[in-house]
């Protein structure tokens, strides 16, 4: 049985060249085709046919029959909609969508995870997009001003912002409840930058808790 390691839409796939010359032309020889995928990448593969080819391509990228030749372009003006759209996301994978929708929150973000992804699938899908989400929180976090400020307009979306993950009205209200505040989430962030929202809420808990046991 086969399973595809890259599975995404081919925009386009022409025929190059044959991959060893040879002086009588056969059925059976191999050829470089050039595939465009749907995120505007173009590949070069091998395959006695297009059908072939095809087959070749969705077996992956692997350094010297198929792998990327020109990257995609760099997009000014793409869209998380659209990204997801182009990695063939299902509706119901909600989960992926709404992890895009917070950690590549930019137009520069959303073109890096273009630029890095290789093959197209779903754990590679999922394993480049949190692994660039720790890359961001180690490197690329929202300055404590930045958060103060975000936070005092809408500590809902502050927080998802600062801890790069979805959080709703009920779980800050859970934040809310164990005394947690901006300034405690860039306490909490400077000691442990990787700290799961739930971790720093259950830390709150416990040093509220703390605090009740000393009266």
């Amino acid at each position: 049985m086969n399973k595809k390691a890259n599975k995404q839409a081919i925009i386009d796939i022409v025929r190059m060249n044959l991959v060893w010359e040879s002086e009588e032309a056969t059925e059976m020889e191999l050829h470089y085709y050039h595939i465009t995928d749907a995120l505007n990448r173009k590949w070069q593969t091998i395959g006695l046919n297009v059908s072939d080819a095809i087959q070749v391509f969705e077996h992956g990228n692997d350094d010297n029959w198929t792998r990327i030749i020109e990257p995609a372009p760099y997009n000014p003006n793409l869209s998380i909609n659209e990204l997801i759209n182009m990695l063939n996301i299902s509706p119901e994978a909600t989960g992926i969508r709404n992890d895009m929708h917070i950690i590549l929150n930019t137009v520069e973000r959303r073109n890096e995870y273009v630029n890095r992804i290789v093959n197209v699938n779903r754990e590679s899908r999922f394993l480049l997009l949190h692994q660039m989400k720790d890359e961001y929180l180690l490197h690329s976090q929202l300055t404590d001003d930045q958060f103060m400020q975000w936070y005092a307009v809408n500590p809902v979306e502050a927080l998802s912002i600062y801890f790069l993950q979805p959080i709703d009205i009920i779980t800050y209200w859970e934040w809310a409840n164990a005394n947690g505040a901006a300034e405690k989430a860039i306490q909490y962030k400077r000691e442990e930058p990787l700290l799961p929202f739930i971790r720093a809420i259950e830390r709150s808990e416990d040093e509220a808790r703390g605090i009740i046991s000393c009266f």
